[in-house]
């Protein structure tokens, strides 16, 4: 491969636009695209319309911490509050799509067996 063509796939390579996919964790800076919050109070969860942040404000720090399509983000330059945002509404500094990750998790169901042994005790 001579040296202009070795350059010239770089280059090629290079204006790509090549997305990855990122998972969340703590300390990720991201930005925040989102127009919907969610609030956890003492009653529950509720899911809020905001407004969607613009410029420096909506750069935040992933705390790491996520649940069911939610990632929890300090946002210092919005209120220096931490708020919960979808996931999918997240991309990191670099344009990087934030992704969380699924767990499949099993149930094993209980044979009639196991279940009137228990009622038997």
């Amino acid at each position: 491969m001579t040296c202009e063509l070795f350059i010239s796939s770089l280059n090629w390579i290079l204006t790509q636009s090549v997305t990855m996919d990122v998972k969340p964790s703590k300390g990720l800076k991201v930005k925040v695209s989102a127009a919907r919050e969610a609030i956890f109070g003492e009653d529950g969860v509720e899911v809020k319309k905001v407004t969607v942040p613009s410029g420096k404000k909506a750069l935040g720090t992933m705390t790491g911490r996520t649940l069911v399509g939610y990632a929890e983000v300090e946002m210092e330059a919005l209120d220096g509050g931490k708020h919960w945002y979808p996931v999918d509404q997240l991309t990191t500094e670099k344009g990087e799509k934030v992704v969380e990750e699924e767990i499949q998790v099993e149930i094993k169901e209980q044979s009639s067996e196991d279940s009137s042994e228990e009622e038997e005790e």
